[in-house]
């Protein structure tokens, strides 16, 4: 992970502390917050363009604290134009993050000294974040979360965030399934609940247009789902046949990484090269394109959203316009896309090569990611703050000393001989003798 180029320093020109006013939307019911100089102090760690696009904008909200902004040398990092998307539109756009390793990150949190660390990254490396900054004196507070739709809730990913005081959730019924899991794996984080700080709608949005006037149809493709090369075939298809159905049409496949670059989750079957190959049999015509840049330059009016489960269509239903859960593969666990099971968005390709491009229920919509804000994230954030600045949150040396052996525990089975991973079994054993 860190440091996996020799370059544990910190490097980069772009990193920087934003000395924002108090913002007007403080609370009355949560801690006052010091003012000025005083102000607490956040570190955002991300790992990822889709963690940094969450990170830069939940940052944004938080006018009350002191903020910065790095990411973490991983071999995710992402590429100066992806960097350039994800912070569009933030007060973080036209600066480069300062990219750190893994020595490089314990040196920035003890000579900053935050109150707050934010794992904006994915779980291994939280993990990596969250034992590092346990280990400061005082302690911060440990917060990480998830940069879309959260669900399913599963026991792995909140192990790798066992040290973490709360975890950000973006609807009610998140935050019910996250406390479920915490509970039962005996996690103490407090689960908070706010909206994705890409939703700009002080509402439930309503539909803004019909789909008759859709000139544009984007979509969002994930990197998980769905698996089999021929589903993805069979979603560029319905791209086309729509695009080739009605003069002035596009199709838009909206990528998040050019060649060579990094995303969050590994694609095994590239649609780049999928559309390719399309083209040169025939199959889709110079209507259906590739795009880049922010997922905003593409949601405009006559525009609308496709995706199997990506939170573009988040996006798409905060600016009212037409959008489609591709439902052929499943609205499921499986495809990531249960949270729209109900939503009244549920197409099958036929149906979208078709024209059927629908908009979510409003009661769906109340009840999923679309909640009025009742500044629970930033109440509890404040009273994170101060607990760290009064030192009353609890010591996880010892704890974040038996995270970084499961840790390297995982590095060395897919590493390591196991004549080595038998002497560090032993060793570990050890370790935790003394520690009793």
């Amino acid at each position: 992970m860190g440091g996996r180029r020799g370059r544990d320093a910190v490097r980069g020109g772009g990193e920087r502390v934003l000395n924002r006013g108090d913002s007007a939307a403080r609370t009355a019911a949560g801690p006052r917050l010091p003012s000025g100089p005083d102000r607490p102090r956040l570190v955002a760690v991300a790992d990822s363009e889709s963690y940094l696009k969450w990170a830069a904008r939940l940052l944004d909200r938080l006018g009350d604290f002191d903020t910065r902004l790095v990411l973490m040398d991983t071999p995710i990092l992402p590429a100066a134009a992806q960097i350039e998307a994800a912070t569009a539109g933030t007060s973080w756009a036209g600066r480069r993050p300062a990219v750190i390793g893994r020595r490089g990150l314990a040196a920035l949190l003890t000579e900053l000294g935050p109150h707050i660390v934010l794992a904006a990254a994915t779980g291994p490396v939280v993990q990596q974040i969250h034992a590092t900054a346990a280990r400061l004196r005082p302690r911060p507070g440990l917060v990480s979360g998830l940069p879309g739709v959260g669900l399913p809730a599963t026991g792995k990913g909140a192990r790798y965030r066992r040290l973490g005081d709360a975890f950000l959730t973006h609807s009610h019924r998140e935050a019910a399934e996250y406390a479920r899991v915490y509970a039962g794996l005996r996690l103490p984080a407090e689960i908070l609940t706010t909206r994705l700080p890409m939703l700009e709608s002080q509402a439930p949005p309503a539909a803004r247009g019909g789909a008759d006037g859709v000139r544009r149809l984007v979509f969002a493709p994930q990197a998980k789902v769905p698996v089999r090369r021929e589903q993805r075939e069979a979603v560029l298809r319905a791209l086309a046949a729509w695009a080739a159905a009605a003069p002035g049409r596009e199709a838009v496949v909206k990528l998040r990484s050019r060649e060579g670059e990094q995303e969050t989750h590994h694609e095994h079957v590239s649609y780049r090269e999928l559309l390719a190959q399309l083209r040169a049999a025939g199959e889709a015509g110079p209507q259906v394109r590739e795009g880049y840049g922010p997922m905003s330059d593409f949601l405009t009016p006559s525009s609308a959203l496709v995706t199997v489960s990506s939170t573009a269509a988040l996006e798409s239903l905060d600016r009212g316009l037409p959008t489609a859960i591709i439902s052929d593969f499943g609205v499921d666990d499986e495809m990531l896309n249960e949270a729209f099971a109900g939503s009244g968005t549920e197409r099958t390709l036929a149906q979208i090569a078709a024209g059927d491009l629908p908009f979510a229920s409003e009661r769906w919509l109340e009840e999923n990611y679309f909640h009025a804000e009742d500044g629970e994230l930033e109440r509890g954030l404040a009273l994170l703050a101060l607990r760290a600045r009064e030192r009353q949150l609890p010591g996880l040396r010892r704890q974040a000393a038996m995270q970084d052996l499961r840790r390297v525990r995982a590095e060395l089975r897919t590493l390591a001989p196991a004549p080595v991973v038998r002497a560090y079994r032993a060793g570990a054993a050890a370790v935790r003798g003394l520690s009793r």
